[in-house]
Formats: structure tokens, C-alpha cells, sequence
């Protein structure tokens, strides 16, 4: 049979629409697989264990604590603190808190200031059980903060935390001292009184009581005055150590004793006139 160009040509437009309707089916189907294949995964995956499968008293703690949302105080607790919180969620009362060390806020440097002045610094790193010892080195050589410069090196000439090292612990504490911490400056003075670390020597001592009671630092104060009245330093200090003696206010009885009584004995060193003008200075400090 003879075939006309438009004969032939129908044919092609038939097996051409047939080629492109297997096509499309087969990717049809392909995409169906896929679709499913996804679902069985996400159906294994939520799968929830039967109740022929045990589940032990501390997955379920793990469970109930990772489903509730998680807030502050809860941020800064420690693994072992959150395995006190299991075993006191099983009912473990034997176990709680206290027993496991929680992580520990780095000090404010107000804090840290009256942690300083108090003399109670040492005590409360050791209380926190060491736990801020990196902190503390990178604030002291790093950031070179005078408060963390004096802990670090009280920390190292002590042996707190750390490998004693008392040469590199005198070497922060005047790093300290050279940017005017007031604990600094009085604790260098008083190891050179009292030859703590350093070789006794009273002359050194006296500028740097000096500067700390300018800063207003009571022991500072203090030990300046009495090296003064047994005669060490000069006569040119007594008006001043006197006014900041003076100017002090404090509610300890016995501390107001002591300070009268060096007040008195300051007094006696110097003249009439001298001690009106160092009352009248202490009025504008």
C-alpha cells in the first residue's frame, strides 16, 4: 500500500505521543517509590517502643529533663549536676544537689573588689573547687584586669590551684600594685615588713601603704600610721596619715579604739598647729 507524506506523518505524531505518555508514566511512578520510601524512613525513625520493650527508670528521667525547656539556672548546670537532678527524679533521696558541684559564674570585678578587701578571695576559689582557674589566668596575663592580676598571683605564691610560684605570684601582685589595686599595694607592704617572699625591707613598704591609704584602704592606713609612730618614714607623712585616720568612719568598736589611739600618738609627734591643719584637711577628703 502506498503511503502518503501525510500518512507518514500522522504515524510519527502517534508514536510520539505514546514515547512521551510512558515517559511521564515512569517518573509518575519513580516519584511514588521516593515519596514512600520517605514516609517508611520517617515511620521508623517516630517508631514508639512497645509495651513488651523495657524502658529503665533513668532513660526516662533523660527523657521527662530534655523535654522541658531549658532556662538559665539550667544552662550553667554541669553534667554531674544533671545527674543529680535523674536521681533525685527516680527517687534516689539519698542523693541531691549539693552533692554535685555546679558550674561557677565568673566573679564581677565589683565582686571580686570585696572578695579583695574582705581578704577572702583565696577562700572562695577554693570553695568554688578550682573551677575558674583558666578564667582567672586569661583576665591576669592576657586582659591584664588589677583584680585578676593580684588573685593570680596571690593564687600562685599560695600554691592555690595551681603549682606554687612564689617569684611569678609577687611579679602579678606588682603588676597589680603598678595599676593602683589597693589590696596589692598593701599586701606587697606588708611582705616587705614582714619579709614574706621578699627580703625585710621597711623603706619599700612605706610608699606603698602610702598609696593604698590614699586609696582608701583601712589596713593601709592602719599600718602606715604605726610605722610612723615607732619612727620610720618621715615627719612630713604625719599630717597626712593623720588626716585619712581622721577621715575615717567605721562601725567596729574596736577599730575606732585603735584609731583613736593612733590618732593620740600621732598627735603627740606633731605641733598644735599642724594637727588643726590636718583636722581641716580631712574635711575636704
Amino acid at each position: 500500500m502506498l503511503t502518503t507524506p501525510i500518512t507518514r506523518l500522522t504515524t510519527i505524531n502517534h508514536y510520539l505521543k505514546t514515547t512521551l505518555l510512558v515517559v511521564m508514566a515512569s517518573v509518575f511512578v519513580s516519584s511514588v517509590n521516593v515519596v514512600a520510601a520517605e514516609n517508611t524512613g520517617d515511620s521508623l525513625v517516630s517508631r514508639q517502643p512497645v509495651a513488651s520493650e523495657p524502658v529503665s527508670s533513668q532513660q526516662a528521667v533523660n527523657k521527662s529533663l530534655t523535654s522541658k525547656p531549658v532556662g538559665e539556672k539550667e544552662q550553667r548546670i554541669t553534667d554531674s549536676g544533671k545527674r543529680a537532678a535523674a536521681a533525685e527524679e527516680a527517687g534516689n533521696t539519698k542523693t541531691k544537689y549539693r552533692d554535685f558541684p555546679s558550674a561557677v559564674e565568673l566573679y564581677s570585678d565589683d565582686e571580686l573588689n570585696e572578695l579583695i578587701g574582705a581578704n577572702t578571695h583565696l577562700k572562695r576559689v577554693r570553695a568554688d573547687q578550682c573551677q575558674l582557674v583558666a578564667d582567672i589566668k586569661v583576665r591576669a596575663e592576657l586582659v591584664k584586669l588589677p583584680t585578676y592580676q593580684f588573685l593570680w598571683g596571690d593564687m600562685l605564691a599560695w600554691g592555690v590551684c595551681v603549682d606554687k610560684n612564689a617569684e611569678l605570684g609577687v611579679y602579678f601582685m606588682r603588676a597589680a600594685a603598678r595599676q593602683g589595686q589597693p589590696r596589692a599595694l598593701e599586701q606587697l607592704g606588708r611582705y616587705y615588713v614582714q619579709g614574706q617572699f621578699v627580703q625585710q625591707d621597711i623603706d619599700r613598704a612605706l610608699p606603698l601603704f602610702e598609696q593604698s591609704a590614699k586609696l582608701g584602704f583601712l589596713p593601709a592606713k592602719i599600718q602606715w600610721a604605726e610605722l610612723l609612730v615607732r619612727g620610720y618614714g618621715s615627719p612630713y607623712d604625719y599630717q597626712i596619715a593623720y588626716s585619712y585616720l581622721y577621715n575615717t568612719v567605721t562601725a567596729d568598736a574596736k577599730m575606732h579604739k585603735k584609731l583613736a589611739r593612733l590618732l593620740i600618738q600621732l598627735e603627740n609627734r606633731m605641733p598644735e598647729r599642724v594637727v588643726i591643719a590636718a583636722k581641716n584637711a580631712a574635711k575636704y577628703q
